[in-house]
């Protein structure tokens, strides 16, 4: 039986298996639905394999728990900083950490307390607002943004568009997002025709200065909290004129932070924690 080495981190609860990749080759897709079934594998919301890269630090490659490989995520960047790290691939406390991910080089900065990396920031660069770019097929554009008006059964939604290196589509409701039918409707929307490659989908409660967020996310399903996704609704309300230039956003599994003073890019900061190592059994056919 084949087995291979895995480490175990979460970034405000969206947690991921990472394995070092730089030597070993596998059916990657595969070991991505094996490994984070919570039932017969580890557990989690995907798997981030960690390769060579000629034009960065390391290379992320990225999949959903469901096997599909996905362009980047903002959680696992700052946790694969510091699998990289613990693991000594790269040189310990480095002033920012370049990582080549299919949308692109992203640069993390990480925070230390007691010599451990325990968080990051992450430049997720500009967020794309043309259509074409998301993609997604609106029913109109209001400031700039895409709209897609989405209609099931009783419930309607107005659902703004972008993309923060994955599509995205947010919601501002009023109804408690803990008592929003998620698990029901976040896969309907995350198929929906207007998204031509499916979409991650955030709910959103807007109170006071802070936000709480619950996400769906493409692959995944219902998971704690999403970098790409607070990105998203950072860029989405920021172009609404609902706030300044920070905005805290609570997710079920803690909190993640957004920087959009700058016109170019948008910093999204979150925390890191390791929870385990191991090795795993490879039960099932390549």
């Amino acid at each position: 039986m084949q087995t291979i080495k895995f480490s175990k981190y979460t970034g405000a609860g969206n947690n991921y298996i990472f394995v070092d990749g730089r030597e070993i080759n596998h059916n990657w897709n595969g070991l991505a639905k094996s490994i984070s079934d919570k039932n017969f594998g580890i557990g989690s919301d995907g798997l981030i394999i960690l390769d060579k890269s000629d034009i960065a630090d390391i290379e992320m490659i990225m999949f959903n728990a469901d096997g599909s490989e996905g362009e980047m995520c903002g959680n696992g960047l700052r946790c694969l900083a510091r699998f990289a790290e613990d693991n000594e691939i790269i040189k310990p406390k480095l002033e920012n950490i370049k990582v080549s991910t299919k949308d692109g080089i992203k640069t993390i900065y990480p925070y230390y307390e007691n010599n451990i990396m325990t968080k990051a920031s992450v430049d997720m660069g500009a967020p794309i607002f043309d259509p074409t770019k998301i993609p997604v097929i609106p029913d109109t554009v209001e400031n700039g943004i895409p709209i897609v008006n989405f209609i099931y059964e009783n419930l309607s939604l107005k659902l703004y568009c972008v993309n923060t290196g994955v599509p995205h589509c947010i919601a501002y409701i009023d109804e408690p997002v803990y008592n929003f039918e998620l698990e029901k409707i976040g896969p309907i929307v995350e198929k929906y025709d207007k998204f031509p490659q499916k979409v991650n989908f955030e709910i959103v409660n807007k109170k006071e200065d802070k936000y709480i967020v619950r996400v769906w996310e493409r692959g995944s399903g219902i998971t704690l909290a999403c970098g790409t996704g607070a990105t998203a609704v950072a860029a989405i309300s920021k172009k609404l004129n609902l706030f300044d230039d920070v905005i805290h956003m609570n997710f079920p599994g803690g909190e993640l932070i957004c920087d959009c003073s700058k016109k170019s890019s948008i910093n999204m900061e979150g925390p890191i924690e390791y929870i385990c190592s191991g090795t795993y059994n490879i039960n099932y056919n390549w």
